[in-house]
């Protein structure tokens, strides 16, 4: 069985926690990009935990909609910013009570398949939240949106989905769970976004139907005030638990080396190629 305990047995994970503002979103991206090529590069593994506000991260699948402008002008409208990802097919979003999550895995591309890779994420959950009355399942929930088969739930309703970005020799798991807000105020952007862009209209591509009501924030399905400050706390104790690593090592300092700085740059230029 592949899990946290036995991926890295000989190596220190390193850890960094980012906040990003509404005019930073496709630098957020830009860093997740780069964390996967540095941890190639240093052959360290990396958990990274990162919030963004009032931004729809889009997927490149979401431009293919037959009235893509109408449909970023209802985000606009709504006062949220957007940009595309080059991970994951479909649209998120993201706010201050929303926690990104990602794994960097060097060396790892041909060693676990994607159902491997994804049942990582589940297990740092089901582990953090072990002690509550719930059983956190993976299933495609059909009505959210960007829906997947490792979308996470508690009683059929989601709070969490994840996506992948595999290059050469790693593997980037890519997790973002609705802690706490208005869920479905959410929900309701995006079935405007798709309705917006005529997401009926067009039959070569598949967008989701989107039901708010089929997701909710953990705290809610939990009964428990959590914050996302608090999430990262449990998260991170449960995942050093796993890893069997009472300190990780932050990488806040190596953000600001040349060499991390000039991936920055490359992967901030890069994305611009997505942008419609």
């Amino acid at each position: 069985m592949v899990d946290l305990a036995t991926l890295y047995p000989h190596q220190n994970w390193g850890v960094l926690t980012q906040h990003f503002t509404k005019e930073a979103g496709p630098l957020a991206f830009a860093h997740t990009n780069s964390l996967l090529a540095l941890s190639n590069q240093t052959q360290q593994p990396i958990i990274h935990f990162w919030t963004l506000t009032e931004n729809v991260i889009l997927g490149m699948m979401d431009t293919k909609l037959p009235a893509y402008p109408q449909a970023t002008q209802a985000l606009t409208t709504a006062h949220y910013a957007h940009f595309v990802r080059n991970a994951g097919g479909l649209g998120i979003v993201s706010d201050d009570g929303v926690l990104n999550i990602s794994f960097y895995l060097p060396a790892m591309a041909n060693r676990l398949t994607i159902k491997q890779a994804y049942a990582l994420m589940h297990q740092l959950f089901t582990t953090t939240f072990t002690d509550y009355p719930v059983t956190i399942d993976h299933f495609e929930v059909t009505h959210s949106y960007c829906p997947g088969e490792y979308d996470l739930s508690i009683n059929g309703q989601k709070f969490a989905g994840i996506a992948q970005r595999r290059a050469k020799n790693g593997i980037a798991v890519l997790l973002y769970a609705s802690i706490n807000g208005d869920q479905l105020a959410r929900g309701q952007l995006m079935h405007t976004f798709y309705t917006a862009g005529q997401a009926h209209t067009q039959t070569r591509w598949t967008f989701p139907d989107v039901i708010p009501d089929t997701m909710a924030n953990l705290a809610d399905l939990l009964d428990y005030p959590l914050s996302v400050n608090t999430a990262i706390q449990h998260l991170q104790a449960a995942f050093c638990h796993l890893v069997q690593q009472p300190q990780l090592i932050d990488l806040t300092v190596q953000l600001k080396t040349a060499t991390y700085q000039q991936l920055l740059l490359k992967n901030q230029t890069a994305l611009k190629r997505y942008q419609i």
